[in-house]
């Protein structure tokens, strides 16, 4: 339905106690078990899941794994509102990713164009960022969204995965 890009955080808990060598034994071993596309503090950005489940079990194993996070990468041309904070984050190579546990996302399928537009007008201060045709919300805006769509008599087609 959507052809969104998802790709995996493995976040790291900084070592507590540990001796420099400890530490890039770690970054040496990340770097064997996955392709790091990008990263943010303690978060490794992988877009393989096999690679993402790997580093995963490694951190696990030293006692410095912290979570996993399914993202969504952004493209450079997505709009992000204030709020993007909230829900995502902007990575040291400047890319937008959210988290994807956080958002829904949607476009909309049919209506007249001027419907459109006002549904649009009114569903915007609910938007967390507009990525060429699809739109992210809160996960907890989804009936608002559905509510405003029928009104304007616009169908709308969500995702969540």
């Amino acid at each position: 339905m959507f052809l969104l890009n998802f790709v995996y955080g493995v976040e790291m808990k900084p070592p507590v106690n540990k001796l420099p060598g400890f530490i890039a034994q770690i970054v040496k071993k990340t770097a064997d078990l996955a392709n790091v596309m990008d990263r943010d503090k303690q978060l490794v950005i992988i877009s393989d899941r096999i690679e993402a489940e790997a580093l995963q079990n490694y951190y696990q194993s030293k006692g410095v794994l912290e979570d996993v996070h399914p993202l969504i990468h952004l493209s450079q041309a997505s709009d992000c509102k204030l709020s993007f904070t909230d829900y995502g984050f902007n990575s040291q190579n400047n890319e937008h990713y959210l988290y994807k546990e956080m958002v829904a996302w949607f476009r909309i399928l049919k209506g007249d164009d001027q419907q459109k537009k006002m549904a649009l007008l009114q569903m915007e201060e609910h938007f967390i960022c507009r990525d060429d045709q699809v739109f992210y919300i809160d996960r907890m805006h989804i009936k608002l969204m559905q509510g405003i769509a029928r009104a304007y008599d616009i169908e709308l087609t969500f995702s969540s995965e």
